[in-house]
């Protein structure tokens, strides 16, 4: 696995994130390279979720969110230098359970296109294509690709919404909890396609497992009670980590 470092892709300095009153996230400083898989890990409720929003400007549409800290693009302040419209292009997102929208299969997957001002049918019709092959999904709908994604299983419908997200050309995929409704073999697909994404975009999952997060990423961050209590090679984490809480959760004795 790579761990080469670079230019970052994403640069996270003093983070900290609440709810209102109620503090979410603190003091959490990191890098995200580019072409690397990056798992958080963390029990319940530790931030995993609220982190990894951030970076599509997501959160912006939770109420009393606000923050100190800065999250930086490619160099340029996420929040202060660049539209929200605009990021969550750049950076798109696969959520626990899938997102459908009104429409047919064909629809779900060129919505990302006409967003990015593609109209030209038969434009449209590659781009479907490409990333329903990309997914490993387009010998399974082929043939149905009008009619609506309802009556596709589940782990189906989430290969469809990693499909659309792959229309727009993302930079950054996220995945928040991506295998969270699907059975093993479903979630062996996600695994083995996100390893395979790696190789043209930059990749980041929030996980509650484990084996998953040692399986798939590159870099891992362990997040407990709201910090950042570890970020490092993957390998690192699971074999050697350094804070005894880290040991204790990656071993299965909390969380």
């Amino acid at each position: 696995m790579k761990t080469e470092k670079g230019q970052p892709i994403l640069n996270i300095r003093n983070l900290n994130i609440w709810y209102g009153d109620k503090g979410i996230l603190s003091s959490l400083s990191f890098e995200v390279q580019e072409k690397q898989v990056t798992a958080f890990i963390g029990p319940a409720n530790c931030g995993k979720s609220t982190l990894v929003r951030c970076f599509n400007r997501l959160n912006d549409f939770t109420p009393n969110f606000k923050f100190t800290g800065e999250i930086l693009f490619k160099g340029s302040s996420l929040y202060a230098e660049q539209d929200a419209t605009t990021v969550r292009k750049q950076i798109g997102m696969v959520f626990r359970r899938p997102t459908l929208f009104r429409g047919s299969i064909h629809e779900n997957v060129a919505y990302a296109a006409r967003i990015s001002n593609v109209s030209r049918t038969s434009e449209l019709n590659a781009i479907v294509e490409k990333n329903l092959r990309r997914t490993g999904l387009w010998n399974e709908v082929e043939g149905i690709l009008d009619e609506t994604p309802v009556q596709l299983s589940t782990g189906q419908q989430q290969l469809l919404c990693v499909a659309r997200a792959l229309a727009a050309e993302p930079e950054v995929l996220i995945f928040d909890e991506p295998c969270g409704e699907l059975d093993p073999i479903e979630t062996v697909k996600i695994e083995t396609l996100m390893r395979e994404l790696a190789n043209d975009c930059t990749l980041i999952f929030a996980t509650n497992k484990r084996r998953q997060a040692a399986r798939v990423s590159d870099v891992a961050g362990f997040l407990y009670g709201g910090e950042l209590i570890e970020f490092g090679a993957t390998e690192k984490i699971f074999t050697n980590p350094q804070d005894s809480r880290t040991e204790q959760y990656v071993t299965g004795r909390m969380g």
